[in-house]
């Protein structure tokens, strides 16, 4: 199982509120066996369905540059509550040994990753710090973009082009430019190495 844990970081943005805001609208998005819930003004928590879910939950985070970051991998005490301050188990107390490292370590985009293999934790956090750098540094036109693609449908472009008011060759231009395709790639082989490090 996976648990994903969050804690704010204020001092990352200006309008703490309106950040606040586009988190959840973010989390919501996300699929859950426990949606996200605020255990604290410094503390939300939730358990993604599966582990493309726990990449997604990270990533849609780590593009608001406003949260640390902690996963945890492992077993939770079945069956598993649908509130998120009822979870508990191994993988509850990884995650938030991995937000208190996250916290702490310096990070440009702090993410951490606690599981029962050690080694296999570091590289996951590596992979995830560098997907989450990469979708940072996206601008606000390429996210309009973006957040319109369906992966695997064919046909998308025009549409897209249509529904923003721009042509096919901008919204292909903007495609490359994000590297979604990279990104959508990326995504799935992570998600196999956490589903790896659970079965471990």
């Amino acid at each position: 199982m996976f648990v994903v844990a969050l804690s704010p970081r204020p001092r990352s943005v200006t309008d703490v509120a309106a950040a606040s805001e586009a988190l959840w609208r973010q989390l919501e998005q996300v699929g859950t066996h426990a949606p996200f819930t605020a255990l604290s003004g410094r503390l939300l928590l939730g358990v993604p369905s599966d582990a493309p879910a726990a990449v997604d939950a990270i990533l849609r985070t780590a593009r608001l540059n406003f949260c640390n970051i902690g996963l945890g991998i492992g077993p939770l005490y079945e069956p598993v509550p649908e509130d998120a301050d009822l979870v508990d188990g191994r993988a509850v107390r990884r995650a938030l040994g991995a937000l208190d490292a996250a916290g702490h370590r310096g990070e440009r985009v702090p993410i951490c990753v606690s599981g029962p293999d050690e080694q296999l934790d570091t590289g996951i956090e590596g992979l995830l710090r560098l997907l989450g750098q990469s979708i940072r540094t996206r601008s606000e036109a390429e996210w309009a973009v973006v957040d319109l693609m369906i992966p695997g449908v064919r046909g998308q472009q025009r549409a897209i082009a249509e529904a923003l008011d721009i042509t096919p060759q901008a919204v292909s231009a903007a495609i490359v430019r994000s590297g979604f395709n990279d990104e959508y790639d990326a995504r799935a082989g992570i998600a196999r190495l956490l589903e790896l490090a659970d079965q471990s």
